[in-house]
Formats: structure tokens, C-alpha cells, sequence
């Protein structure tokens, strides 16, 4: 019977890190159509593909789309989720270089819960990892030597209400954080 319970928890677990693949390959090939638009016949061609991820426009557009699936994924999984917003750490309203920094592919979110848990964070890093891998399959070193991908932080309304760590930025002047997903 021990034999048995072992072989059902390991299954259970193979099953999950399946689906995480399966999901996480879903929300890459989803950004990768949306980010080539009237090009989506680029996505089965390895070598135009390598090209267009080669462009600024495409990768911030392939960024956006993983995090719009990201935040389905973690709505989806949690209903403690209440919100989710994208932000961009290194933006500087004020610098005069214009878009001549480095592509950074972190995709950065802050998710507005009623009560951070355990068990989301778990799913985040789980989700990081499969994503993470997932992107690796991509004609492009950029996403090819990535360690990860994710950058979420939890943040509850009493954050947001107080303007307290990263909630703050809901609220900035400059560079403040976009709203992708409200439940």
C-alpha cells in the first residue's frame, strides 16, 4: 500500500510538471504569434524567426505577451489574485539616450492578492522554471542563457492603500507600474 501511495504521488507530480511545461509552452508560442502579428508564419521558420527576435520591437513585443500569459496563468490558478501589473525597473523618464539600453527579458510583475501564500509563491517559482526552460527552445541567446524569466512580486491592497515597498510604484509620477489583468 506505502508502494502504492509513492507511485500515485509521483505520478501526480510528473503530471504537474507536464502541464507546467504544456502551459508554459503555450504561453510562449501565444506571445510569439502576438508579437509577430501579420508574420505569424515566422514562428515555424527557425531562421526568420532568430531574425525577427533579433529586432527591439518584436522582443519588448514577445515580453509583453509573456507577461499578458503569465498573468491568465496566475489569475487562473489562484483567486486570491486580484490584480497584476507590469513594471520596468531600469525605466528613466529623464535619460536623454532614448531606448539604447540593454534588452532586459525579466518579465517584471507585481500581482495585488488578498493574502500572499505559500503555495502561489510556489507556483511562481514553478512557473519561472518551466517558462524559463521553455524559452530556451527560442533561436535567440538572449533568451537562451536565461536562469529566469520571472520577477513577481506579491503585494496585498493594504500595500497598495499604504504606498508600502513595491506598491508604491501603482502610484508613481514617472514610469508607473501598467495595469494587464483585474479580476
Amino acid at each position: 500500500m506505502a508502494v502504492d501511495m509513492l507511485t500515485t504521488q509521483r505520478t501526480t507530480k510528473s503530471a504537474q510538471v507536464s502541464s507546467l511545461s504544456d502551459l508554459a509552452k503555450t504561453i510562449r508560442a501565444s506571445a510569439i504569434v502576438e508579437a509577430l502579428s501579420d508574420r505569424r508564419s515566422y514562428a515555424t521558420n527557425e531562421a526568420l524567426l532568430e531574425l525577427e527576435l533579433g529586432r527591439p520591437v518584436v522582443r519588448e513585443a514577445v515580453k509583453d505577451g509573456l507577461a499578458r500569459g503569465v498573468a491568465r496563468a496566475l489569475a487562473a490558478h489562484d483567486p486570491q489574485v486580484q490584480a497584476i501589473y507590469a513594471y520596468d525597473p531600469s525605466a528613466n523618464p529623464d535619460s536623454e539616450a532614448g531606448d539604447d539600453r540593454p534588452f532586459d527579458a525579466t518579465v517584471h510583475l507585481l500581482a495585488v492578492v488578498n493574502t500572499p501564500s505559500a503555495a502561489l509563491q510556489a507556483f511562481i517559482a514553478a512557473l519561472d522554471r518551466a517558462l524559463t526552460e521553455s524559452l530556451k527552445d527560442l533561436p535567440s541567446p538572449i533568451f537562451q542563457i536565461r536562469e529566469s524569466v520571472l520577477d513577481i512580486n506579491l503585494i496585498t491592497r493594504h500595500d497598495v492603500q499604504e504606498r508600502k515597498g513595491y506598491a508604491g510604484l501603482l502610484s508613481a509620477t514617472f514610469a508607473p507600474a501598467i495595469e494587464i489583468y483585474r479580476r
